[in-house]
């Protein structure tokens, strides 16, 4: 006879499928490629975790305040302000970019990355 339970490792699979939001709330990012304003880009590892129901963006040089999010199914798009600087990330399923904008100079920085969980 056979058992018609699920396997034990297919329960938090199922529960987890059904607690999950249809979009993702929070995430983490990792950028490979920096760029300064005109120089040659080179590698990093800079990373950042969003949080969007929390309306922040936390790196290494401190949180940042999210001002707004734009979502569609395979685009995330979101401004966020720090202590000197305007940031802008877009994420696709492919990759996600974010430039930082300091307030003095003009100055940009731009980092390529990917982050996962974002869909």
């Amino acid at each position: 006879m056979r058992n018609s339970t699920l396997p034990m490792v297919f329960i938090p699979l199922i529960s987890f499928a059904i607690a999950s939001p249809t979009t993702a709330e929070a995430f983490g990012c990792s950028f490979v490629t920096e760029c300064f304003e005109a120089e040659a880009c080179g590698e990093t590892t800079f990373t950042a975790e969003v949080d969007i129901k929390g309306e922040k963006l936390e790196t290494e040089f401190g949180d940042l305040s999210i001002v707004a999010v734009k979502e569609r199914p395979a685009l995330k798009t979101m401004f966020a302000t720090g202590d000197g600087a305007e940031y802008l990330l877009s994420i696709t399923p492919q990759g996600a970019r974010l430039t930082t904008h300091a307030n003095e100079g003009p100055l940009v920085i731009s980092y390529l990355g990917s982050c996962e969980g974002a869909f």
